[in-house]
């Protein structure tokens, strides 16, 4: 844990996000609440929506529509303002916007969450609102990765502009190297597993009842595979003599498509999606489960996923997990030491590994392979842990 740092390196550190308690970046929090308890560092947040009874948040407070924005910001023009439309961001008003802000407001170090608000930070160093010296820390998620999206040479400004450059899986390394953007200033940072939510070593559970509980979480969008794992499902009610059930948790764009399947299927009686849980309950239910299941593909635009934090989260409670090799997945799951890879879209093969392990869920290898599950995500995917090394690294030490 960090303590009291030496005046002499007293920093002034602003983080950036998209929206203050928004449910797609709740793994924010800890790591806002852990910098905040770091003495004689002074936190800062801007986001993009209305400022919040926070003494240390600052809601940009930006209109939804680019004409409704420079409506607001033509009541006050500057030289600035008109400099800004050299970038698309300029064109459409956010960074005048912003540059209200940083024309009061300066900061040792901007350490933006996501490639895209790190990009306009950039920008607004490039036209000199944003002092030379300040540097500019960029933490890549995943999203923001879409090449459909953002293709190559999207972030070319941050070559120049960014002092520091985070990416959380070798995967997502990967994606970065396309975009050219890795230096000798990236480093891999991943999204953790706070302490509290990683169990003691496990133990053999002798299953009386014999009910499996299998679960998934996460959003319903495409790369998440929720259609493979009903596939799944149909084909192991057909085969499996153990008694099961599944339930997905999660909310997204394939909601009702799901469910709809759900009932074509004749699924209703072993399967379950929950739209949406707080994440204290979503631990509840992962520490009651038997089986996590993650039937991730690549989507149509190649896209899969980049870290898979539920994954971890799942392997910390010490279930045994049964994944998609794809992605960062492979970053943390040893085929047959801590979990089970299976080939994307392999029906077949996801249904004999949960087979496999409903039938040898009380024996000595599931055991070792719960025990090594937890044991990974101990060692390497500790968010007390990686919060310190963060502020290491956000401090240039």
């Amino acid at each position: 844990m960090f303590g009291k740092i030496d005046h002499l390196q007293k920093k002034n550190i602003l983080v950036v996000i998209n929206y203050m308690r928004s449910t797609s970046e709740t793994f924010i929090w800890d790591e806002l609440e852990y910098l905040q308890r770091i003495e004689d560092v002074k936190v800062s947040v801007l986001h993009f929506g209305s400022t919040e009874d926070d003494a240390y948040d600052y809601g940009v407070d930006l209109p939804h529509n680019a004409l409704d924005r420079w409506k607001a910001l033509l009541r006050k023009p500057s030289i600035d303002l008109f400099r800004s439309l050299r970038y698309r961001n300029g064109l459409n008003g956010t960074l005048g916007f912003l540059m209200r802000y940083f024309q009061k407001n300066k900061f040792d170090v901007i350490y933006c969450h996501f490639g895209t608000n790190g990009k306009k930070i950039a920008q607004l160093k490039s036209l000199g609102i944003i002092p030379s010296e300040t540097r500019l820390v960029v933490r890549f998620h995943g999203f923001e990765m879409d090449f459909t999206k953002f293709p190559e040479g999207f972030y070319d400004i941050l070559k120049k502009h960014a002092d520091m450059i985070f990416y959380g899986s070798l995967h997502a390394k990967k994606d970065l190297e396309k975009y050219g953007v890795l230096e000798e200033n990236a480093h891999m940072l991943p999204v953790g597993v706070s302490e509290k939510n990683i169990q003691s070593v496990p133990q053999i559970i002798d299953k009386i009842d014999k009910a499996y509980r299998i679960i998934s979480v996460g959003r319903l969008v495409p790369f998440k595979g929720y259609k493979v794992a009903l596939k799944v499902m149909k084909l192991l009610k057909e085969r499996s003599a153990e008694k099961f059930s599944y339930t997905i948790i999660g909310s997204g764009e394939q909601l009702d498509e799901l469910l709809q399947i759900i009932v074509d299927d004749g699924l209703e009686d072993v399967v379950e999606v929950i739209d949406g849980m707080n994440h204290e309950d979503v631990i509840s239910r992962l520490q009651n489960s038997d089986i996590y299941l993650y039937t991730g593909i690549y989507d149509a635009n190649n896209r899969a996923e980049t870290q898979g934090l539920a994954n971890l989260e799942a392997m910390g409670t010490g279930l045994p997990i049964i994944a998609a090799a794809v992605g960062g997945v492979v970053d943390y799951i040893i085929d047959g030491v801590n979990g089970f890879l299976v080939p994307a879209e392999n029906v077949e093969g996801f249904v004999e590994k949960l087979i496999h392990v409903m039938e040898e869920y009380d024996s000595e290898e599931i055991l070792r392979l719960r025990e090594n599950a937890v044991k990974m995500v101990q060692e390497n995917y500790c968010q007390e842990a990686l919060n310190e090394k963060l502020v290491h690294l956000l401090l240039g030490e």
